[in-house]
């Protein structure tokens, strides 16, 4: 599936703090800490307002001076890595 049509759940296991321009996430289910740079904790916030990928594609590429290639590239490399750390659900 194509992240630009992808919709996404977040764990009800995630619990997110801040920490400096990024975001640590704890799964409370694994109790394992994750951590989001800045453009991943952009993502993240995105999608707790909107589960539609594409909408969170759009609105970063506004933001952050990146080829669409580049950004779709690491949000499909971001979302593998939150899928298999059972912080998200795709669909």
């Amino acid at each position: 599936m194509s992240l630009l049509e992808m919709k996404v759940r977040i764990s009800e296991n995630a619990i997110v703090r801040e920490l400096g321009a990024g975001f640590v996430i704890l799964n409370l289910k694994t109790e394992r800490f994750y951590e989001l740079n800045e453009v991943g904790k952009r993502f993240w916030e995105l999608l707790t307002n909107n589960p539609d990928c594409s909408a969170a594609f759009h609105q970063l590429q506004s933001e952050y001076e990146v080829a669409p290639e580049t950004l779709q590239n690491d949000l499909n490399i971001l979302i593998d890595h939150l899928k298999k750390a059972e912080l998200i659900d795709c669909n």
